[in-house]
């Protein structure tokens, strides 16, 4: 009806137009699939990779294994949130948010082959091999990856991976500190989720941050994990004077 319309006015419509996905034909050329993308050959090589990246699921960050953390992460769980803090990060600091993202997801993907090779830290926890060997095991696997797939996305994977590896761009030692910085935030929730001490982790990145922002996250997680210990030790202490306290008292 038209209750409560001025006299005159225009009928409004409140239908809300569904919205149908245009079929292959009505797309115009630019945003057709290419014939390329059914190629058999092409989708055995796509299968393949996701295979290969689905892997860092399954593969546990070797520092967290050896330092007793139950249900550690897996190298797939660290590089979503390195890319989840790229993403947030990036832009801000006038870098390429997009890279930043892109260059999180694939910095660990060799580990999909070789492993999480611990090369740092106490040395009962290290594995018995370089940091170079370490590199060239990671470089191989990885651009045995990116040969495999082929196409842009295989050469823009490796170049992304040597980028990170050389630290010589912008993004690329803003997400050097981002990974090791990531490493400390994990251990700082490690140490409070499961009430456990992780000083290896804080002793061997303290220092390391070449960027401003790294540089002030990573000194505030520290002022945090320094008041939470202080606490810790005062209530510990606290409970120790009460127990000696009830012991003492005469039956």
């Amino acid at each position: 009806g038209s209750a409560g319309r001025p006299l005159g006015a225009p009928r409004v419509s409140h239908r809300v137009a569904r919205w149908v996905a245009p079929s292959a034909r009505t797309l115009p050329p630019a945003m057709a699939a290419p014939a390329a993308a059914s190629d058999p050959k092409r989708v055995a090589k796509v299968l393949e990779f996701m295979n290969t990246a689905g892997k860092l699921k399954e593969v546990k960050r070797t520092g967290w294994v050896r330092s007793g953390v139950r249900g550690a992460e897996s190298v797939a769980d660290h590089m979503y949130r390195m890319a989840m803090m790229g993403f947030a990060l990036g832009s801000a600091d006038g870098l390429d948010s997009g890279k930043c993202i892109k260059m999180a997801l694939v910095h660990d993907l060799a580990e999909s082959v070789v492993g999480d090779l611990v090369v740092e830290g106490e040395k009962h926890r290290q594995d018995k091999i370089t940091r170079e060997e370490k590199t060239r095991l990671e470089r191989t696997a990885l651009h045995n990856i990116c040969s495999n797939l082929g196409g842009e996305a295989g050469e823009e994977i490796r170049n992304l991976w040597e980028e990170f590896e050389t630290g010589e761009t912008p993004e690329a030692r803003h997400l050097r500190d981002l990974d090791k910085f990531e490493m400390v935030l994990q251990a700082s929730e490690y140490e409070q989720g499961q009430s456990m001490a992780l000083p290896d982790f804080f002793r061997t990145t303290e220092g390391k941050f070449t960027t401003p922002i790294f540089k002030a996250l990573d000194q505030e997680v520290r002022a945090r994990r320094a008041k939470r210990l202080k606490e810790e030790e005062e209530a510990h202490g606290a409970a120790g004077e009460a127990k000696r306290a009830r012991t003492e008292e005469p039956a």
